[in-house]
């Protein structure tokens, strides 16, 4: 499972996007202003950072500056439309920009997306997965994945040796405006298993969903 750090200090919105990410499958850190977060940044693990510019204390570029120095996505939210901000957050190493007001769905989006832009590379497994390359190789040897698959594998690569429930699969390959059975999620697995054999890497969790068992990520 992913992690996102939200950095809002709109309480209101916060509330409404932390909802979001959650329904989404991500587990969400939250902090309201920027002394608060950076606390987080310094002794918390995340994958993403949403952060607002305009902060009580420490405002949303230094934080960007901060987080930029360990190489996780930024997405900044802010009702700061100017050109020139948004240029000036993307000369600091912000990875998107999203204006007030925005939708949720959008929001979801976006995230996904970053996810899909890491790099992800298992060299010493016998499974390797290219996010940039969009290549997948067993033993060395390439093999041909569908969209969903490896999308559904990313998502796997990205929530090691956790209980992923198919909901949270549909919310995460899918998208979080996915409304088809879950059953779709077993088709594609099933799939997945076959391409990759002889690996035996994903497991089903009884009345929950799959598990995907690595030993190095």
């Amino acid at each position: 499972m992913a992690t996102i750090l939200l950095v809002e200090d709109d309480k209101k919105l916060h509330q409404l996007m932390k909802h979001a990410l959650e329904n989404a499958g991500f587990e969400v850190l939250s902090a309201h202003d920027g002394t608060h977060a950076l606390t987080l940044i310094k002794e918390a693990s995340f994958n993403i950072a949403i952060l607002d510019v305009m902060l009580p204390d420490v405002d949303g570029w230094r934080l960007l500056k901060t987080i930029k120095q360990r190489e996780i996505p930024v997405i900044m939210a802010t009702a700061r439309s100017v050109e020139e901000d948004k240029l000036f957050g993307f000369e600091l190493g912000a990875d998107d920009y999203l204006t007030k007001p925005f939708s949720l769905k959008e929001l979801i989006a976006r995230v996904h997306v970053l996810l899909k832009r890491r790099p992800v590379q298992h060299t010493d497994e016998p499974l390797t997965l290219d996010i940039k390359a969009r290549t997948c190789q067993v033993n060395g040897k390439d093999i041909a994945l569908s969209v969903i698959e490896f999308d559904l594998l990313a998502v796997f690569f990205e929530n090691p040796n956790q209980a992923l429930s198919r909901d949270q699969l549909l919310n995460l390959v899918w998208g979080y405006d996915y409304f088809g059975d879950a059953r779709t999620v077993d088709t594609h697995v099933k799939r997945l298993r076959q391409k990759l054999k002889p690996l035996d890497v994903i497991h089903t969790v009884r009345g929950i969903g799959y598990r995907f068992e690595v030993t190095h990520v």
